[in-house]
């Protein structure tokens, strides 16, 4: 037995050797079929030993695949696209499984993991059939988008599948950041065949993938759902019309129902396929239904766990959300373990997540921190600069700075430094001398840089040091230097509402390296402010750092010396329910819950606060009766 290894290509000279050498020691003969390169493409070809035939190029890549068949004389027939190539030494399993194949089989399908070729990282993956016999009636079809079909009448291909770890693709042809332009050129060659698409439905499914890649969801969903209509089966691709549909109308912000209803109707269809309950559960969680999203999240995982369909599917480029989302509702369970868990699962599949890094780290803050560098360790490679910079910027805005210096310092012998990392480096160290250098002098390079700013503020402001302090009341923003004043030397100001900013950003870099006698110091400016909503503001600072009995001591200041308008309040309520939770003191969230409720809170999230409160409260509690009665009404 005989094999042949085809391939046409244009301009492939970066892809050709990678796609040829994955399999050239287990063919017979490489056909290249050139439909006009002006680059290295045939000389690299010619060197790994193919023979080159010449295509004049017609617009048509059926015609022009058919072609290179024509000149092969292998008995099967392995037709990879140039930017396609065997992973894993894969090929070497071809000869060996066609010998034990069943004769009534004439195609081989194997799976294709799709990566941007930009970023590397994969997009999706499919079943495709690369391996046929050769039989002069089995011809590609189309001129765009080719298929291979077995041109005898009532005839069809019948491909034997088989497993990843047997027969494994990569194909690196297509990248987010460029689709569009691949998509126009594909729609103005299917826009040509459109007189043909009522017998050739696929065109319809084609044009709507280019709609959706120029981002014109509603032609998108048109020519989806003509495909749908016409009851065309499209192996492998039955899915991508709904998948278009539901993606189009999320990005048109259509009615949440009629987008449920979309979301339903697929998952009725392909009850076996992850993504429909992906989007599910995504809905949910955008509903505030945290513990309906949580088991559809979870089904998710399941049906991916399980799926060996050969429908495309989306689902592994984005199981890390999956874990991520789990997370993020496990943390508001305060089940912190769970969450824990579900985020280090999150950052293995997708590490460069900063969000999914900030929540991981502010479960384990309290960890020891010879644990939490051991942790982050097994992620990361501390020897990488990517990681290292991606830790090191992650952290700055997490209380650890223990575990940034340690960080810090590993980029800077490593890799050399910048002075935002030295500045960090030495903040965390308190090395407030070097710092206080440092940012003095970006400063009086960058006089507009808000974060240098305040590093020279909080530097002086922890060392004490009155050459320091003198400094930035001479040279800083008027702002700063009030602050430094009111703090340092008691001095009283009134700050109007432009001092807010530079302010906030202050008391973020003082939480983050200061102490906390100098930190209380910075809170008791907020005093100043004209307007109260400062103490609000400022209670949302504390409660995005898990401060919550400070944001609680904000958030009552603003409510009782504020004239608070009624939708505010209710918010600010309910938020003070939260903080409660947060610290387990689950008596008094639930009355907040109940009070932000009666004064109009409507949203979903009060009711599935309420009901965890309530679960970890003894029975016949006092707030029982009344929040079975607003149980009742949502069930109305």
């Amino acid at each position: 037995m005989k094999l042949s290894a085809c391939m046409i290509a244009k301009d492939e000279e970066k892809n050709i050797a990678r796609c040829i050498e994955s399999y050239k020691d287990v063919v017979d003969e490489i056909i290249v079929v050139d439909t006009g390169s002006i680059d290295k493409t045939v000389e690299i070809a010619k060197t790994l030993g193919a023979k080159v035939y010449y295509y004049e190029w017609n617009n048509h890549f059926a015609e022009a695949k058919n072609f290179a068949i024509d000149h092969a004389k292998g008995d099967w027939i392995v037709f990879l696209d140039a930017d396609e190539y065997f992973v894993n030494n894969t090929a070497q399993n071809i000869i060996p499984l066609i010998q034990r194949l069943n004769p009534s089989f004439n195609t081989i399908a194997c799976k294709m993991k799709n990566i941007d070729y930009v970023n590397g990282k994969m997009l999706d993956e499919i079943t495709h059939v690369r391996i046929f016999r050769r039989d002069g009636n089995i011809r590609y079809i189309n001129s765009i988008h080719e298929i291979l079909v077995d041109k005898t009448k009532n005839k069809i291909l019948k491909a034997f599948l088989t497993d990843e770890k047997e027969l494994l693709i990569h194909h690196t042809g297509y990248s987010l950041s460029d689709r569009g332009k691949k998509a126009e050129r594909n729609l103005e060659l299917l826009l040509l065949e459109l007189d043909k698409a009522p017998d050739t439905p696929t065109i319809y499914h084609y044009i709507s993938d280019c709609y959706f890649a120029i981002k014109d969801w509603e032609k998108s969903i048109e020519y989806a759902r003509l495909f749908i209509h016409s009851g065309t089966k499209f192996v492998g691709y039955n899915v991508k019309p709904h998948q278009n549909i539901i993606d189009s109308m999320l990005r048109l912000k259509f009615n949440a129902d009629a987008i449920l209803e979309e979301i339903h109707i697929a998952i009725n269809k392909f009850p076996r396929h992850p993504y429909f309950r992906f989007y599910l559960a995504n809905l949910l969680y955008d509903f505030k239904k945290y513990d309906e999203a949580y088991n559809e999240y979870l089904m998710t995982l399941k049906l991916q766990e399980e799926y060996e369909d050969i429908e495309i599917n989306s689902m592994p480029a984005n199981i890390h959300y999956v874990y991520s989302f789990t997370g993020i509702i496990a943390c508001y369970r305060n089940n912190h373990e769970d969450a824990l868990n579900c985020f280090v699962k999150s950052l293995n599949l997708e590490k460069t997540q900063p969000d999914h890094l900030r929540r991981l780290l502010m479960i384990i803050k309290d960890f020891p921190v010879e644990d939490i560098i051991l942790l982050l360790n097994s992620i990361y490679n501390k020897d990488d600069k990517e990681d290292l910079d991606f830790l090191v910027t992650t952290m700055a805005g997490v209380p650890l700075p223990q575990v940034l210096a340690y960080y810090s310092t590993l980029r800077i012998k490593k890799y050399g430094s910048d002075d935002l990392t030295v500045v960090y480096m030495l903040l965390a160290n308190r090395q407030y001398d070097k710092t206080f250098a440092i940012a003095q002098k970006c400063l009086h390079e960058d006089p507009s840089n808000k974060t240098f700013a305040a590093i020279v503020a909080v530097s002086a402001l922890m060392n004490g040091n009155g050459e320091y302090l003198d400094w930035v009341e001479e040279h800083a923003s008027e702002q700063m230097q009030r602050f430094v004043k009111a703090m340092t030397k008691y001095e009283v100001f009134v700050f109007s509402q432009e001092y807010k900013e530079e302010y906030l950003n202050l008391m973020i870099h003082l939480y983050l390296f200061g102490t906390k006698e100098i930190l209380n110091r910075g809170v008791q400016l907020a005093q100043y402010f004209g307007e109260k909503i400062i103490y609000a503001e400022l209670g949302d600072l504390f409660f995005k750092y898990e401060n919550y009995t400070v944001a609680l001591e904000l958030y009552q200041r603003y409510m009782t010396q504020a004239e608070v308008k009624k939708d505010d309040l209710v918010n600010r309520i309910y938020t003070v329910g939260l903080c409660w939770y947060k610290l387990r003191e689950y008596e008094k969230a639930v009355t907040s819950f109940i009070e932000a409720y009666d004064l109009g809170y409507r949203r979903n999230d009060i009711y599935e606060f309420l009901r965890w409160s309530m679960d970890r409260l003894p029975k016949g509690n006092r707030l029982e009766e009344r929040f079975l009665e607003i149980v009742a009404k949502i069930k109305i």
